[in-house]
């Protein structure tokens, strides 16, 4: 299996910032590099896989980067593993690389140092680290997820996706201090549009899913919507508003249907569904530099051991979109059949 990051998410991580052709196979080393060269931004990072079906990095091979113009660079500052709540290392069969995140514009890097847990932001250019707890600590870390706002000004720290009792936190990267706190039991999908808020669902107790948007400064608003809006096959963003939710229905085949805005403030939505026409299965929503929205596809075969991906910007008063880039990662060894 291989074993990626993208920016995003819910969610979560970090892409081209403008057009680029298809990228042919991987290119040879290029760059020897502790950081990033001048005027470079990180597309992807990923960790070489030497397990096929399943995760085991390849012996020695450190996180590598991914960069706009296709070069790659090694990162051997990071983590490979991740680790249980004692701190030893999470058996390599269950898939567990250690968190990294890559922030939208491709101008940060948010890792674990392998040399003490520490989780590190790194930003370019000058790339001077700025190192924050070892928030893994107790809990492991392969239960801690990171996702850096699209700009990388802030990093979200989530602990069991979210459903456990211990609150996601929110950090300041240029003071390394806690700037908010995501209440226990919401399960983030990421930040706003200007990385002022953390859009987040959250089950009730009447079987119903609550979409929240969460500001830094305490305070939230929230909607029971239509439950279609968050059900499986939806992804959503939350604009920089802090109350305007873009919902990407889905087909039952993973087809990008219709998207439509909800108002979490008026309970309603607020325009007509466009139709979005990249014919990509199972995408997500994100946001890229600029307050650009952003569809990301991303297709996996293991059995030839790579993946390819696809990012569109995306307008939402149209549903129009625009392919900004698309690359293949070739990151481990076919699965054997």
């Amino acid at each position: 299996m291989k074993v990626k990051i993208t920016a995003c998410a819910a969610a979560v991580l970090a892409l081209a910032l403008s057009a680029a052709p298809a990228a042919a196979a991987q290119p040879p080393l290029t760059v020897q590099a502790p950081w990033l060269p001048k005027g470079a931004a990180v597309r992807e990072a990923y960790l070489p896989n030497c397990g096929a079906d399943y995760f085991m990095p390849c012996k020695g091979a450190p996180w590598h980067l991914l960069l706009r113009d296709g070069r790659w660079v090694p990162f051997r500052d990071a983590a490979r593993y991740a680790t249980r709540a004692d701190g030893s290392r999470a058996d390599e069969v269950e898939d567990s690389p250690a968190p990294f995140a890559v922030s939208a514009d491709g101008r940060a890097v948010a890792y674990v140092r392998a040399r003490d847990g520490r989780v590190v932001v790194r930003k370019a250019p000058g790339g001077k680290p700025r190192v924050l707890a070892a928030y893994g600590e107790g809990v492991g870390t392969r239960n801690v997820a990171l996702t850096l706002s699209a700009d990388g000004a802030r990093l979200l720290v989530v602990f069991e996706g979210g459903t456990g009792k211990r609150p996601s936190l929110v950090v300041d990267v240029a003071t390394g201090e806690r700037a908010a706190e995501v209440p226990a039991g919401n399960v983030p999908l990421g930040f706003s549009a200007d990385g002022d808020e953390v859009l987040a669902t959250r089950a009730e107790r009447d079987n119903t899913v609550k979409v929240v948007a969460h500001a830094l400064d305490g305070s939230s608003v929230s909607a029971t919507p239509p439950q279609q809006v968050v059900a499986r096959g939806t992804a959503l963003a939350l604009a920089a508003d802090g109350r305007t939710v873009l919902a990407l229905s889905l087909t039952a085949e993973g087809l990008p249907s219709g998207l439509r805005p909800y108002d979490l403030e008026a309970g309603a939505w607020t325009g007509p569904a466009r139709r979005v026409r990249p014919k990509r299965l199972w995408p997500s929503l994100r946001w890229g530099p600029g307050g650009r929205l952003e569809l990301v596809a991303t297709e996996s075969v293991a059995e030839e051991g790579r993946s390819s991906t696809w990012i569109y910007a995306l307008d939402p008063a149209t549903g129009s979109a625009r392919r900004i880039d698309e690359y293949t990662i070739h990151s481990g060894v076919p699965e054997k059949r």
